[in-house]
């Protein structure tokens, strides 16, 4: 682990790629809603501009990666959980209706 947060720090475009690639899931699973194409081109623009921002925080020693890494882990999770819950009370409906 150690060795990949040595190359993070040294290697700028990595990181850069890797927030955008992690900043794109987490908007991607979260907040996107179907948009005409230039809407969602100029929102993925901002997101481009946005992540050199937080590109910015993680070379002064922030722990940007780390967080988004934890935000697409709790993501996951609560997709589980929500079909999970969902499967729940399908089962559920299908026997009370029987």
């Amino acid at each position: 682990m150690a060795a990949i947060n040595a190359w993070l720090h040294q290697s700028f475009w990595g990181a850069y790629g890797v927030i955008l690639i992690l900043t794109a899931i987490v908007y991607k699973v979260v907040f996107a809603r179907p948009l005409p194409l230039l809407k969602q081109l100029v929102v993925y623009l901002a997101l481009v501009a946005g992540c050199f921002l937080l590109l910015v925080f993680h070379l002064l020693g922030f722990p940007i990666i780390p967080i988004l890494i934890g935000t697409v882990i709790l993501m996951i999770v609560a997709r589980i959980r929500m079909a999970m819950t969902a499967k729940q009370n399908a089962e559920q409906h299908n026997r009370e209706s029987s």
